[in-house]
């Protein structure tokens, strides 16, 4: 109840929890999460995670806070997915065929999918990117995704020091990449719908109900007549047929294996002539897919050569138009294969053979005809060339690649695009346009009709970064210095923190860091091999493979010579330099 008097209602409980983490993190300062932690870069040679107040580094071994084993925490959790409003995804079991039969725990699966198509999701990955709890591929996909979108260019709570200037514009510039520029990438399979939710935390099972089926309770009182409850296709259980494969034929409405069969007796030019009205449009479907997709023809040739049925089995219409006077086989015995002797997936089938026996053996026959072996045109009728090139035409395009992403296949969808030609990519394509790295999670910011990491994406608007603690610099003064950008309170020594406005230093090449004069000498300078002391920036050296030499201490070891080597050949023996084979005896 307020002070007017008046009862507020109460904040609803998700609102609830969620402004209590936010208080949480407020109050947990961000260089105290993952404290201890091992490098995975370092190894042993780190005692554990040590984070600098404000540089995002370790103190011990100079890493980055992600590339120490760390557990996930509230603070980088929360901004990343919770602010910018994508989902968090949670661990799930997954079986990927290719890897084994037994379900195994994935560290993330694509949100909101079904158990088979996040299983062609992986598959499509590549194994190397597959994140199975405890692997590199694991770990690697955590360091990408909060080094793509860092969590301090989300919240001003997770920033050093910022003036309420400084607050204001990262505010303003979260706003308008949320409402512009950021989104979750939506893994789909082409042509299909995304009806079967992933049970998360649980081994991952399809839900009972497939597309176009519908969900009944047995009846047990006979007086309440009977309601036929469509069955799950048999061809779901056969490990002949691909998890792709079979979605497809479900999709088509193809309802079981002998329909399959009945399919393949047809005449392919009678199907896409469109001169029977009586056969049904899954079998019209089947003979599309047939004509435009070979690992489809060379699946489901490969599929009907495993079937057996018990008698032989009626088709739709009539085929024997097509067949001559050939004849099926007797009851019992079995399809005769196609001539296709290999897996079915990745290959044609061969055309059939002259001396093939009637009957089964030539049901690829009427399939030939529509110039499938050898791809010609001019065999073709031109009404069935016209149906195979309006199939072929429905396919889409990587925007990634520009390859065809066709029917039944794994694709990312992008809601940011609205012209659905460059709105799809392949998921193994689906990556920053600038870095080239996958993009973590499928988190994504679109920008002038290409995808960027959150990291690249303010590169791209030319908002400049500082190199010492990796926030973006609002202000508009700044220091520039070797190619790097930094706040001007954070253009200190990276190794005492000693402010270098106005002072002498010294970029170190390998950490691209500036470094005062006497941290420099004391820690990080060569040390000259002939008199043992640090060689100073100001000073002229030389070096060679490990060895570093003052310009004045680059002479002959040899007693009687003493020249300056300077210019000129040397060798180097027991780490000394000499200027002949003849001086390296005279010691």
């Amino acid at each position: 109840m307020t002070e007017s008097g008046i009862e507020s209602p109460a904040a609803p409980a998700w609102l609830l929890k969620l402004e209590s983490r936010r208080e949480q993190i407020k109050a947990k300062l961000s260089h105290e999460s993952g404290n201890g932690a091992p490098c995975n870069v370092c190894g042993s040679a780190c005692p554990g995670l040590d984070l600098h107040f404000w540089r995002k580094i370790c103190r011990n071994c100079k890493c980055r806070k992600e590339q120490h084993d760390c557990i996930d925490d509230d603070a980088s959790g929360w901004a990343q997915f919770e602010i910018l409003g994508a989902i968090r995804s949670k661990p799930a079991y997954i079986r990927i065929s290719e890897l084994t039969d037994k379900p195994i725990q994935l560290a993330w699966v694509p949100p909101n999918v079904t158990p088979e198509l996040a299983s062609d999701y992986m598959r499509t990955l590549g194994e190397q990117n597959i994140p199975i709890v405890g692997s590199e591929a694991a770990e690697k996909r955590k360091q990408q995704l909060e080094f793509q979108v860092p969590a301090h260019d989300l919240d001003t709570n997770l920033c050093h020091n910022l003036t309420p200037y400084e607050a204001s514009q990262l505010s303003e510039y979260v706003e308008k990449i949320k409402t512009q520029c950021v989104g979750q990438g939506t893994v789909m399979r082409v042509g299909g719908d995304a009806a079967g939710m992933l049970q998360y935390g649980t081994v991952v099972q399809q839900q009972p109900h497939q597309q176009g089926q519908t969900i009944g309770t047995a009846n047990t009182d006979p007086n309440i007549p009977a309601v036929d409850i469509p069955k799950r296709p048999d061809y779901m259980e056969n490990a002949v047929l691909s998890d792709k494969m079979k979605y497809k034929l479900n999709l088509m409405g193809i309802s079981s294996s002998e329909m399959v069969a009945q399919a393949m007796r047809h005449d392919p030019a009678t199907v896409l002539g469109g001169c029977d009205t009586t056969i049904p449009e899954a079998i019209v479907k089947f003979h599309r897919e047939y004509q435009t997709n070979p690992k489809f023809r060379a699946e489901m040739d490969h599929f009907v050569d495993r079937l057996q049925f018990p008698q032989s089995q009626a088709c739709y219409g009539d085929p024997s138009d097509a067949y001559g006077s050939s004849s099926l086989s007797s009851a019992g015995s079995s399809i005769v294969p196609s001539g296709s002797s290999d897996s079915g997936f990745a290959s044609i089938p061969v055309s059939p053979r002259d001396d093939a026996p009637a009957g089964p053996a030539q049901l690829v026959g009427p399939m030939a005809t529509m110039g499938l072996g050898g791809g010609e045109r001019s065999g073709m009728p031109p009404a069935q060339q016209a149906v195979r090139d309006a199939v072929a035409t429905t396919m889409y395009r990587c925007t990634g690649c520009t390859q065809p992403i066709v029917t039944g296949e794994v694709a990312v969808k992008v809601d940011r695009e609205r012209n659905n030609d460059r709105s799809v990519w392949h998921p193994q394509c689906f990556k920053c346009n600038r870095c080239g790295e996958l993009l973590a999670d499928l988190v994504y910011f679109y920008h002038n009709g290409a995808v960027y990491c959150g990291r690249d994406l303010a590169a791209i608007l030319k908002i400049p970064r500082c190199a010492a603690c990796d926030e973006l610099i609002f202000m508009k003064e700044y220091t520039a210095a070797e190619g790097a950008t930094f706040h001007v309170r954070h253009f200190c020594c990276y190794h005492c923190d000693e402010p270098l406005a106005g002072k002498q230093y010294v970029m170190d090449e390998k950490l691209a860091q500036p470094l005062c004069l006497p941290c420099y000498k004391g820690h990080y300078a060569q040390m000259c091999t002939t008199c043992n002391r640090s060689i100073d920036p100001s000073e002229q050296a030389v070096s060679w493979d490990k060895y570093h030499w003052h310009k004045e201490c680059f002479l002959c070891s040899g007693v009687h010579c003493r020249k300056s080597l300077i210019g000129g050949r040397f060798c180097v023996k027991v780490n000394r330099p000499y200027c002949s084979a003849q001086c390296t005896k005279d010691v």
